[in-house]
């Protein structure tokens, strides 16, 4: 990885900083990077800590041995007055983990037709022996005053492994019968070690005469740790021309 800019503007009349951090990321895995996960700490010139932001997530697709543009994304605030000795010794450490994206569609299945019953995904997956997926149930809630409808998904996932995932994503949608897209939603955790979770991912709004005939679509993402860069370089006054 190369930072190939790091630069600041300001103080502005509030005292704060502004920073343009941009890395150039080198995929040289095996795997096709699909998620990047950055993280930037400010210090002074003293290498103390003075400001920082944490776990920074942006979709990508970088192919192996590709580069690829990634902003870092600085603090909203980030105070001169902390860098009292001098803006020109400030240094940023930046930290960037790559994943690449496991894919697995458990497929179509009827929605429940009232608020009384419920659908089920009974096919479960097993991915690499790592995580499994323990099928999935679909309910329908009573249509509140304006007839509104929530309609959600709990979905079962366990990690069997000792490998820390850093996003598991379900990703629920709803087509007509004609093949169109009536609504769609998604939630995500992490997911330990020897770990369990319950995904919900659920879609509130829907009337009762559009989910006439509809069909649920659920897929799993699964994001896994392939590696990581570091990188710490000066960050200089940005040129006013």
């Amino acid at each position: 990885m190369k930072l190939s800019k790091a630069t600041y503007s300001g103080p502005d009349s509030d005292g704060d900083l502004s920073f343009d951090i941009e890395a150039q990321i080198e995929n040289s895995t095996e795997s096709v990077v699909e998620l990047v996960k950055t993280s930037l700490i400010l210090v002074n010139s003293e290498g103390v800590s003075v400001a920082g932001s944490n776990d920074d997530e942006e979709d990508v697709y970088i192919d192996s041995n590709e580069t690829a543009s990634v902003d870092i994304r600085a603090p909203w605030s980030a105070k001169a007055s902390g860098f009292s000795d001098g803006l020109e010794g400030m240094k940023a450490i930046v930290d960037v983990q790559l994943y690449r994206r496991e894919f697995h569609n458990l497929g179509e299945f009827d929605l429940p037709k009232d608020h009384k019953t419920a659908t089920y995904v009974k096919k479960g997956i097993d991915i690499a022996g790592l995580v499994k997926i323990i099928g999935a149930t679909c309910i329908r809630e009573k249509a509140d005053d304006d007839g509104d409808i929530r309609i959600s998904m709990n979905i079962g996932i366990r990690n069997i492994s000792d490998i820390y995932f850093e996003r598991v994503t379900a990703k629920f949608a709803i087509f007509d019968q004609e093949g169109a897209e009536v609504d769609r939603c998604e939630e995500y955790h992490s997911l330990a070690p020897h770990s369990g979770h319950s995904l919900e991912p659920g879609m509130y709004g829907v009337k009762a005469g559009r989910l006439k005939n509809c069909t649920g679509k659920l897929t799993i993402h699964v994001y896994q740790p392939v590696g990581f860069h570091s990188e710490t370089v000066v960050v200089t006054k940005e040129d006013d021309d």
